[in-house]
């Protein structure tokens, strides 16, 4: 009898071993949607970190672009006869009243084109803002600057876009807008604006001198409306394209005071 019971126990503990097939699928379902949490986390911290390095790398890209591009307008100038330059606009002087070495300089090399030629999307200058980034660099601190936005198409996706592109030309020459080594500032912009305040024509040494102004899209120096003088600010504005598609295009604007804004005479 005892042994009949004792068999008993053994065949009933034999059976409850192990699980039924409900348990299982259970113990599935939430392991998967265990996983499957668990991957979605993962997964929106992954998107979060790269968008973030996008944030940070296009933040320090136009925080450059700012620092360069300030520097430069900042330092613009414009020069007269006086220092090899062009006769201003209006003031073009008579060749029998020029001496025998003026004409004999004339005659080999051109003048150089000082000032400003720009509208609200491109814009070349002189300017002292040229750095020497070589020891004993064989060139000075002036400079032609210009400024564009340009069509580049993407190598490896083969999207067209619009980059910001600096072009520098350490050789002053009689062409204000070409020469020198371009290269990209921002490499997907949406706009580029540029827009000029001009305080009006300036007598020197009157009352007049602080007049009313306004922001105009163009300045040119070759032209008797902006002789002799450049505007006393700059305003620039980036826009960029949004990082993600749930995002708005970001725009990025600062103002820059140029130091000397009429010729040079000394």
């Amino acid at each position: 009898m005892k042994m009949n019971n004792l068999k008993k126990a053994y065949i009933k503990s034999q059976s409850t071993k192990g699980f039924t097939l409900v348990e299982v699928l259970v113990a599935i379902s939430i392991l998967v949607s265990i996983t499957a949490i668990s991957w979605l986390a993962i997964s929106q911290i992954f998107s979060a970190r790269e968008y973030f390095e996008q944030r940070n790398e296009r933040t320090q890209i136009v925080r450059n672009a700012m620092n360069r591009i300030t520097k430069d307008f900042a330092g613009a100038y414009l020069a007269g006869p006086q220092h090899g330059g062009e006769d201003l606009p209006g003031e073009e002087r008579d060749p029998t009243t020029l001496s025998d070495e003026e004409l004999r300089r004339l005659a080999i090399v051109e003048p150089v084109q000082f000032g400003m030629i720009g509208d609200d999307r491109k814009v070349s200058f002189t300017t002292f803002a040229h750095g020497r980034t070589q020891f004993d660099e064989q060139s000075s601190y002036h400079a032609e600057i210009g400024y564009e936005v340009r069509s580049h198409r993407d190598d490896d996706t083969g999207d067209l876009t619009q980059e910001l592109v600096r072009r520098e030309d350490t050789t002053l020459d009689d062409r204000l807008d070409r020469g020198g080594t371009i290269f990209t500032l921002i490499p997907n912009i949406e706009e580029f604006k540029l827009e000029y305040w001009d305080s009006g024509q300036v007598k020197v040494g009157t009352q007049e001198e602080i007049a009313e102004g306004r922001w105009v899209t163009d300045w040119d120096t070759t032209r008797n409306e902006f002789a002799g003088r450049l505007p006393q600010r700059i305003r620039i504005t980036f826009t960029l394209p949004p990082i993600t598609e749930d995002d708005d295009p970001e725009v990025f604007t600062t103002q820059v005071q140029i130091a000397i804004t009429e010729v040079l005479e000394f």
